[in-house]
């Protein structure tokens, strides 16, 4: 859907290159920020992801939530391919674990790594 989206530089009026990795990015973003929709037990939306704070705060919770943001990604992200997700040490003591993403962008693109922002995940 960016490609279908011309963006403009404002100062040169020329179209902006398009950034593969950081569309995936903001899609993984999106997909961890939006929650799924739920109506009298029926689930209306499935795209998205609960809060991980809703799941609990142990090891084995957040380990249950990367496996589902996994696949999520697989799901709703076909612009990347072997995603693996992992919580890792984030040397703050308020949110001690990061989540990140890893996986190899289609085509000829490279690797692809993102962390979860601050204000997102950490837990």
């Amino acid at each position: 859907m960016e490609k279908l989206v011309r963006r403009v530089d404002a100062v040169l009026g020329t179209a902006l290159p398009f950034d593969l990795a950081n569309a995936v990015a903001a899609q993984v973003e999106r997909i961890v920020l939006c929650r799924p929709q739920v109506a009298s037990g029926v689930r209306l939306n499935d795209f998205g992801m609960p809060s991980v704070v809703e799941l609990g705060g142990g090891r084995v919770d957040l380990e249950a939530y990367g496996a589902l943001l996994r696949r999520a990604i697989e799901r709703y992200e076909p612009r990347l391919r072997n995603v693996s997700v992992a919580w890792t040490p984030s040397g703050r003591a308020l949110s001690p674990r990061t989540l990140v993403v890893v996986g190899e962008l289609t085509g000829d693109a490279g690797p692809f790594r993102f962390e979860l922002a601050d204000g997102g995940m950490a837990a």
